[in-house]
């Protein structure tokens, strides 16, 4: 191990020891980032974000419930139990899938598949015309040693459903019997409400490939998307931004945004985006699982937490804070000589390691600025880049941020995109929702 990977772990260590989280879903943390590390600098599987898992059981009393959220000492204890950790992180994390536990739309399924080494089985679903979370177990005779998921495929009849976005763990901790995981599965377009047959078709490797078919029903309605179409241009510090509208589903709230071509700036980040009630209650972006995407048309679509189930008297959406940065400031490298062309004017951002196939960079973002920063990698004809894989981590006050590339296949110099920059732009955006 390296210098350099001790420190990001010791680094993690201590931002995970400051979060109140379940001490075993700590110790289960800090245990993957060692085991990550120590895997070729971190860099054999392509980065995906950490979603904390979500319900195991479909059946949550109220007063359980709130009995979690005023209770820490009750809620580690409780987590300890087989299962119930995964309920824990659920009601901690996003105010909308704990109102779908209250609301009963969890909905439990049983479907199991088995090679006869390991076993998949499917403990209850979330969907809802933006997409469906999946709860399964993963037992193993032998125990998995080094899992990952290959592909995930998920069917209503012979339609393939195409994903707008995927998001997952590993499928088990390396040597775990018996492992209970999620998976976000967004969907491209809105899933039609009276579908009730899917089929789950799910590729999992460790020492060998193992192939799942797991068929479910499901019984509830799939509730239907609340959409308020607003078409409201607002400007922000100069940068005129149009909400085109809005949809509230169980899941998430989707919110569509298309920034004006003539912005001198480019918006990176909506920091404080969310949905505030008529007695101050907010709904904020999602922590786990997709938090953003973009349409072929270059509209941005970001997700919150959902108030569905609430039906506010009063509703807004509201927008304070954006990270923004000029058009003009750019990252452009020529892996082929090794020369760092272009970088932001302010001098924070830093190239550490160039090559063919490997962009490194540090960036001075202080200590908690908490986003992998950069973007797409095109070429000089415009090509975008294909990625093997992504990293970000933090020690201090610095971000560290690099793209690898699949191969050298590409013509120099390389211009790529900015995801979250700590320059930042304010404003009062408030749209009331009728």
């Amino acid at each position: 191990m390296t210098e350099r990977e001790e420190q990001r772990l010791e680094s993690m260590k201590e931002r995970l020891d400051n979060i109140p989280i379940p001490e075993e879903a700590l110790s289960t943390a800090i245990r993957a980032g060692v085991r990550q590390a120590e895997q070729e600098r971190n860099r054999k599987r392509p980065a995906r974000r950490l979603i904390w898992p979500a319900a195991a059981v479909a059946v949550l009393l109220l007063a359980f419930v709130m009995t979690i959220r005023v209770s820490p000492a009750f809620a580690h204890a409780v987590s300890s139990l087989p299962g119930m950790s995964l309920i824990v992180d659920l009601i901690q994390d996003d105010k909308g899938l704990k109102a779908i536990m209250d609301n009963e739309y969890y909905e439990e399924v049983h479907s199991t598949d088995s090679d006869g080494t390991v076993t998949v089985t499917l403990n209850g679903v979330i969907v809802d015309q933006s997409g469906m979370v999946i709860s399964y177990t993963v037992d193993s005779t032998t125990g998995m040693r080094d899992p990952d998921i290959e592909k995930i495929d998920l069917f209503s009849g012979s339609e393939l459903l195409e994903p707008q976005g995927i998001s997952f763990n590993y499928p088990s901790e390396d040597g775990s019997m018996s492992n209970e995981q999620l998976i976000h599965y967004n969907f491209a377009e809105p899933l039609q409400t009276d579908i009730r047959d899917f089929e789950l078709k799910l590729t999992i490797r460790d020492a060998e490939e193992h192939l799942f078919s797991l068929p479910f029903t499901v019984q509830n309605p799939i509730a239907e998307g609340k959409v308020y179409e607003l078409n409201r241009t607002v400007s922000v510090d100069g940068q005129k931004l149009t909400i085109e509208s809005i949809t509230v589903h169980p899941l998430k709230v989707a919110i569509r945004i298309k920034e004006d071509p003539d912005n001198q700036m480019d918006i990176l980040q909506y920091e404080d985006l969310r949905i505030e009630d008529g007695n101050g209650e907010v709904w904020s972006r999602i922590i786990n699982g997709m938090t953003a995407t973009q349409d072929e048309d270059g509209t941005d679509v970001y997700f919150l937490q959902s108030n569905y189930f609430e039906q506010p008297d009063l509703m807004s959406l509201r927008m304070n804070r954006m990270q923004a940065i000029d058009k003009t400031e750019r990252l452009v490298v020529d892996t082929l000589t090794g020369e760092v062309l272009e970088t932001p004017s302010d001098g924070k951002l830093e190239v550490t390691e160039l090559s063919a196939t490997v962009i490194e960079t540090k960036l001075k973002t202080g200590p908690d600025f908490g986003y992998g920063y950069l973007g797409n990698a095109t070429d000089a004809n415009g090509k975008r880049i294909d990625l093997s894989s992504g990293g970000y981590w933090q020690i201090d006050h610095y971000s560290y941020n690099d793209l690898r590339f699949t191969n050298g296949d590409y013509v120099n110099p390389i211009t790529v995109e900015f995801f979250a920059y700590p320059n930042y732009i304010e404003g009062d955006v408030t749209i009331r929702l009728e």
